[in-house]
């Protein structure tokens, strides 16, 4: 994604909101989280907002983000509804969109607080948050999608693993964390999961609603944020990723391993998601669109990927 060409600001922000409510701004703060976007906090007299702002560029970003509410507000998923949208620039020459601030924060952010029985009761709530995607059909191709309409180039779950793995073995090349053997050995385990991963359906899940992007209150969901996309094909998928964020983070996994253990799965299950942890490691000393740097200990990094690989042997 490209660099913004300009940026919006706290006061930029804070004059959007009083263009869609009428209610006098009291303040205005840009929030931490949104690695695409910019997100500000907006109180004002009578309430407290979110609204979310970006370039012109990725206006699309927005349109399948109201695309996805209007598809799985009515199945009963927590999201944090959109009450005004700003797409075509009216207020500022940012497309904007504009919520309820949920209460609580990022499950990352509160989850040293947790005690080990909020974090088994949120688990539980985040699989059947995720099983409520079950009616929505099958996609028509695989991968990351803003539509049904869209048709991605991933005819099997392995094409979509495939093309993310390219990915981390340019970025790992670049930065030089890991070795040229040690990057083998990861296509070489994807090499003997294709038969099985060739397998899997194009299910729909929230691929993001990881460590990031669900609201937490009071040990409870109280909703889910940024449905920008969804993603089809293993809905593991998005357990994989938040094992490896955890780790990263320095955090425990007992929330991940409640997860695990709510599924119920078999051994070919285990080894699928043992390897989705490793696939998601390429995500390290990276910077946003948003020009937010995202940093992970190399050295952790390092560890996790080889304790991974030897999780998939392992089970394997």
């Amino acid at each position: 994604m490209k660099n913004f060409l300009a940026y919006p600001t706290e006061e930029i922000a804070s004059s959007v909101v009083l263009s869609m409510t009428g209610e006098d701004v009291l303040h205005s703060k840009r929030m931490t989280t949104g690695d695409q976007h910019f997100v500000y906090d907006v109180k004002t007299e009578k309430s407290e907002y979110v609204i979310r702002m970006t370039d012109t560029s990725q206006k699309d970003k927005f349109i399948s983000a109201i695309y996805w509410q209007e598809k799985l507000l009515p199945l009963g998923i927590p999201l944090a509804k959109f009450i005004k949208s700003d797409l075509k620039c009216k207020f500022s020459q940012f497309p904007s969109l504009l919520m309820v601030r949920l209460p609580g924060d990022d499950l990352c952010n509160i989850y040293s607080r947790l005690t080990d029985l909020n974090k088994r009761n949120l688990a539980i709530e985040m699989v059947k948050i995720q099983a409520m995607t079950d009616p929505l059909p099958d996609g028509q191709s695989y991968g990351v999608v803003d539509s049904y309409e869209r048709i991605t180039e991933h005819k099997s779950w392995y094409d979509f693993l495939m093309h993310r793995l390219h990915l981390f073995d340019e970025i790992i090349r670049k930065n030089g964390i890991f070795n040229d053997i040690e990057m083998e050995k990861v296509f070489s385990i994807a090499k003997k999961l294709e038969d099985e991963f060739r397998t899997i359906r194009a299910r729909p899940f929230l691929w993001d609603a990881s460590e990031r992007n669900v609201i937490v209150d009071n040990g409870k969901i109280s909703g889910i944020v940024d449905v920008d996309e969804i993603c089809f094909g293993d809905p593991l998928f998005v357990l994989g990723l938040t094992y490896s964020a955890m780790e990263n983070e320095g955090c425990d996994t007992l929330y991940c391993d409640y997860w695990n253990e709510a599924l119920r799965m078999n051994n070919k299950a285990q080894i699928r998601l043992a390897f989705y942890v490793i696939v998601f490691m390429r995500k390290h000393s990276m910077t946003s669109g948003n020009q937010q740097k995202i940093i992970f200990d190399d050295q952790r990094l390092k560890k996790m990927f080889q304790q991974s690989i030897e999780r998939v042997k392992g089970l394997y």
